[in-house]
């Protein structure tokens, strides 16, 4: 009687190592699933060509970027500060939230330092911009029911000393008085991005049917009569009066290049979606918002990988096949390793971010797992 009563005691207080390593296990598979779902490392790039007319659809997440350097320090993108910018386009949706981006000039290494976005109908610029404090910030402007869904709109936007201009169908439509849309490190953008941010978190929706990039800031007359060649149809031919930097009219119709008639600064079209700019374990400082969002995944990451420490510290304690002052140590280990690679994988996961605070955050719940185990196994004494 008295054996069978330590038995069950001994059953209790220390389950059968079997259950305790499918378990752990479990728990493991359960990580890998949430950290890398979908597991869809090369996705389809949702762009493809117009049938019957000139133009690309964007109908998810994809993108269109320029993987030649476009611009350097010998030959600069924009000689001067005046440019002018045309995009024909027609957006599917008025989205809710974020800004889907229309179009980017990035510098490929860390910044994208202008673009033109969508929330709701509104039509959004946004320019960086390094402060006398060496900060950098988003400046800009926008135009609301710019932008209604499904119809097609030709925007112009003009920059010059005393400001930047939009017009909207050849007409002249706001003035945003002060605010340059092109930064003054302009000479550093070498890469065009259409349809996604450049590190393709902010995709857009809807059709382009053809973009420029003038070296000047173009009058109000010439303006107008771009938009009509444009929409008339008759645009055969790059508007060689305007000398146009970049000129893309989306004559191909099929392949994944896109080729400026002017310059040639080729476009990607890619079959699976890519995009430039990779981030790698982005730092806290640098992804930290101020929002509830923000917060929750942080308790989330936390709560997630406590089952985690707290298992794993019970099955290697009871296989007795390390040191018990060993153990947390050992725990540590395995569960960073595991987050570090799951973010490290994340990188090219295109609905996923690779972030040094969720890092964080697993490794606290990691520590927090096995705290609970050295206080509800062991009465709260340390590891010997």
């Amino acid at each position: 009687m008295y054996d069978e009563e330590n038995k069950m005691e001994h059953q209790v207080l220390h389950p059968r190592k079997d259950i305790l390593g499918i378990l752990c296990l479990v728990i493991t598979s359960m990580i890998l699933v949430v950290g890398l779902w979908p597991f869809n490392f090369w996705p389809k790039n949702k762009v493809e060509w117009l049938k019957g007319e000139n133009g690309v659809h964007f109908y998810g997440q994809g993108i269109i970027f320029s993987k030649q350097i476009i611009s350097n320090p010998k030959r600069p993108l924009f000689l001067e500060r005046p440019i002018s910018i045309e995009i024909w386009f027609q957006p599917d949706s008025e989205p809710h939230s974020g800004l889907p981006r229309i179009f980017s000039l990035y510098d490929g290494k860390e910044s994208e330092m202008y673009f033109l976005a969508q929330w709701k109908s509104t039509l959004i610029l946004r320019t960086k911009t390094l402060q006398p404090n060496a900060r950098w910030f988003y400046t800009g402007g926008g135009v609301g029911n710019a932008l209604p869904k499904g119809q097609r709109r030709f925007i112009t936007i003009t920059v010059e000393e005393k400001g930047t201009s939009i017009y909207i169908d050849g007409r002249l439509e706001q003035v945003l008085p002060y605010y340059s849309f092109v930064p003054k490190n302009a000479a550093t953008i070498n890469q065009i991005v259409l349809g996604n941010s450049p590190e393709g978190k902010n995709y857009w929706v809807g059709i382009i049917y053809g973009f420029a990039i003038y070296n000047r800031s173009l009058p109000a007359e010439r303006v107008f009569r771009n938009f009509q060649i444009w929409t008339n149809g008759n645009l055969l031919s790059p508007l060689q009066e305007d000398n146009p930097m970049a000129f893309y009219s989306f004559t191909e119709r099929y392949g994944t290049n896109i080729h400026d008639q002017i310059n040639h600064f080729t476009l990607s079209l890619p079959s699976k979606f890519d995009v430039p700019q990779k981030h790698i374990l982005v730092t806290p400082w640098k992804d930290f918002r101020l929002t509830f969002s923000y917060f929750k995944d942080i308790i989330l990451n936390i709560l997630g990988f406590i089952p985690f420490g707290f298992l794993f510290s019970a099955y290697l304690h009871n296989k007795k096949i390390i040191f018990c002052r060993k153990l947390p140590i050992i725990v540590l280990l395995l569960g960073g390793s595991l987050s570090l690679s799951i973010e490290i994988l994340q990188v090219y996961l295109p609905s996923r971010s690779s972030q040094l605070m969720d890092f964080f955050s697993n490794f606290s719940g990691i520590a927090l797992g096995l705290v609970l185990f050295n206080f509800y196994h062991l009465g709260g004494r340390p590891l010997k």
